[in-house]
């Protein structure tokens, strides 16, 4: 049996919200949550805004502390590796690559920052790892030199890629990150994840609320409503026999919205 790459028992996510009486009262953002990532796998986690979908993975990489549950990579507690090592394992991908990336600094700038923070990389070698990073993901060496206004969108997101990938970790978190690309750019990137996955090795956990996307990248699928796991199985079991009212209506409402644009 495969041991699981990165391994999530009943996490959970509390906010405090003040005092009712003497009693102190508290919003339950995140519900206990477990699940198993495999290596080279793709999770999905859906639902609708307010399901708890990107409370959880910033859990995940570090943004947000939990408040209770345990998370094990490679069968180690997670508490037992130091911030230069979970940097290293677990990068994320956000949502808008345009407010995500420094508008004052160069590409190749953005993309060293991650190394000087974490490694000893001399400032040749991390030069030299910036060069094969941009043509990995299908830009050019002269990208370096440019600054984010001056390229596409799509490019911008190419460099989000490549600042993910730049301490070759094994888990790549994807914030809704194609949500604002148009299609035909979205298809591009989607294919460059699926490549640098088979490439690399990488496992990803995939923040989606488009489910078109969703089954065509994802290996298995979590459902999320209100901070609470209502279904979690196979990509292809949840589409053909979703078992949650919830799935079905989020599934329902997907297939409307495809018929109201053909």
């Amino acid at each position: 049996m495969t041991t699981p790459l990165l391994r999530v028992i009943d996490l959970k996510k509390r906010y405090f919200a003040g005092y009712k009486g003497f009693s102190a009262q508290y919003n339950e953002a995140l519900q206990p949550v477990s699940f198993d990532l495999l290596p080279g796998e793709t999770l999905a986690i859906v639902g609708e805004a307010g399901s708890g979908k990107s409370t959880l993975a910033r859990i995940l990489v570090g943004a947000e502390k939990r408040s209770g549950g345990e998370i094990y990579y490679q069968g180690q507690s997670w508490d037992s590796k130091n911030l230069k090592q979970r940097c290293r394992l677990i990068r994320m991908i956000f949502q808008d690559p345009t407010t995500s990336l420094n508008p004052r600094l160069t590409i190749g700038d953005l993309l060293q920052e991650p190394l000087r923070f974490n490694t000893n990389l001399s400032p040749k070698a991390r030069e030299e790892q910036v060069v094969e990073t941009l043509r990995k993901v299908g830009l050019l060496p002269e990208h370096a030199e440019f600054y984010p206004h001056m390229i596409s969108e799509g490019q911008k997101q190419r460099v989000a890629v490549a600042r993910a990938l730049m301490l070759n970790p094994k888990i790549i978190i994807a914030d809704e990150a194609l949500s604002a690309l148009d299609l035909s750019v979205r298809a591009q990137i989607l294919n460059l994840l699926l490549s640098l996955q088979k490439e690399l090795g990488l496992s990803y956990i995939f923040v989606s609320h488009n489910l078109n996307v969703v089954r065509y990248i994802s290996d298995k699928v979590m459902v999320l409503n209100k901070g609470e796991m209502v279904e979690f199985s196979t990509t292809e079991e949840l589409f053909t026999n979703p078992q949650h009212e919830y799935t079905q209506r989020l599934l329902q409402e997907q297939l409307q919205l495809i018929r109201q644009k053909a």
